[in-house]
């Protein structure tokens, strides 16, 4: 079956579709969260234009690959996938430090381990 509509409404500055990144450096960077200080980030998600559940897979990913304390950041601009984060990381028996609202995206930063 052919549907015409379906791919048309591209937003600007969306990516489409399964372009998501997971940010394997394997050096660490530094981020200043307001409350808890300096923090070291391990990994970085970019979820830009995903919707549920890729983020939250990509960030459990990005975790399991990670020693305990480790800190991930995931970038979204998806309010659903954000919203379940926190509740999501202590079914997987992890720390939400985070949630900042930039102009049209949030960054979430979450620990592995308690």
């Amino acid at each position: 079956m052919y549907f015409p509509w379906i791919g048309k409404r591209k937003r600007e500055g969306r990516r489409s579709g399964m372009q998501s990144t997971l940010n394997e450096n394997r050096e660490t960077r530094e981020v200043e969260i307001r409350g808890l200080g300096v923090m070291k980030v391990a990994r970085s998600v970019n979820c830009i234009g995903d919707g549920c559940p890729k983020p939250q897979l990509l960030t459990l990913k990005a975790l399991n690959q990670l020693p305990e304390g480790s800190v991930v950041e995931l970038i979204s601009d998806n309010p659903t996938a954000v919203e379940t984060i926190p509740s999501m990381m202590m079914a997987a028996y992890g720390s939400h430090l985070a949630t900042i609202r930039d102009d049209s995206y949030w960054k979430v930063y979450v620990r592995k381990g308690i």
